[in-house]
């Protein structure tokens, strides 16, 4: 697995590990073992927040996990570590105020047994708290030394460029890395997000991106199994003349259709007017086997190119 030099100083491989039901629907041994192939294979980015999985238990899973592990094998300092502050937890915890950010580091920092985080992202946008409050907590994170760099998730791409341009006036550190929904296939038109600003990342968020030099880490981007198997399809997407087209050719090339998506995602960057992308996604370890041989995949421009006419509106 290739690494990346992110603009921000982090350097990270090209496929980012989540570990969103670690701890919870995800058995400490399995957890175990899919994060140890992952680092064999050359991994080093790992995905987390302060709320996975608040649903399947307390919200503190997956934190804990991680920090067992790291302390297990030794391994934080080959270890890219992502987590994030701002969304729900049973009801209660979500908004990007001073004091909410301040007590959730510290309390991430505890459950992840580290004294920094490498990438700290806001996990959603805070409308009702002012950004220069956001942004400024932030910061004071990274003059600590508690916090690298930050991301955005979740967020409108006009807040970003409002929060990024308040920092760069006020000398704060701005975000750097955005976390958004991205894959191969298309979104049906009008169909709303189960949250807000979850929407998946369309041409003018890509142009963006590409214009800010500002890296995509692309969540859901294997829409939850349906490449494999398409009664698993998301309600918001479409299947239709770009799944079987991604199902087939996978099948040319010998690698299951996640294979092919992820293999799609890590090299638009070649054709320009798309920024750097980095797949993010959880697995078993036999799915993580199989859909990392995306990885030895060569696709050429002209075959990049296809792909992104297939279906196109």
């Amino acid at each position: 697995m290739k690494n990346i030099l992110l603009p921000n100083g982090l350097e990270v491989s090209e496929i980012a590990l989540g570990a969103m039901m670690f701890g919870s629907t995800t058995s400490k041994q399995e957890a175990y073992e899919v994060l140890d192939m992952y680092m064999d294979m050359g991994g080093n980015f790992l995905d987390t927040s302060n709320n996975y999985a608040h649903w399947a238990g307390t919200g503190d899973e997956s934190e804990t996990l991680l920090g067992e592990w790291l302390r297990d094998r030794g391994c934080r300092d080959r270890v890219v570590l992502a987590t994030k502050v701002g969304f729900d937890r049973h009801g209660k915890g979500a908004g990007l105020k001073k004091e909410q950010i301040e007590y959730w580091i510290d309390e991430s920092l505890r459950k992840l047994g580290t004294d920094y985080i490498d990438l700290y992202y806001a996990h959603t946008d805070d409308p009702d708290t002012p950004i220069e409050e956001t942004m400024e907590t932030f910061d004071r994170l990274v003059q600590k030394g508690k916090v690298r760099a930050l991301g955005t998730s979740n967020f409108d791409t006009w807040r970003v460029a409002e929060a990024n341009c308040l920092a760069n006036a006020k000398g704060f550190t701005p975000y750097s890395v955005m976390q958004q929904r991205l894959s191969y296939l298309n979104p049906k038109f009008g169909v709303a997000p189960a949250y807000a600003f979850n929407e998946v990342v369309g041409r003018e968020r890509l142009r963006f991106l590409c214009d800010k030099n500002m890296p995509l880490v692309s969540y859901a981007c294997l829409c939850k199994g349906a490449y494999e198997d398409p009664s698993r399809l998301p309600a918001e997407y479409e299947g239709g003349e770009r799944l079987q087209f991604i199902r087939e050719r996978a099948a040319e090339k010998g690698v299951n259709p996640s294979a092919l998506v992820i293999a799609w995602l890590i090299n638009l960057y070649r054709l320009g007017n798309f920024p750097r992308i980095i797949p993010l996604f959880s697995a078993t370890p036999e799915q993580l086997r199989q859909n990392l041989n995306g990885l030895e995949l060569t696709l050429t421009e002209d075959e990049l190119r296809e792909m992104n006419q297939i279906g196109c509106r």
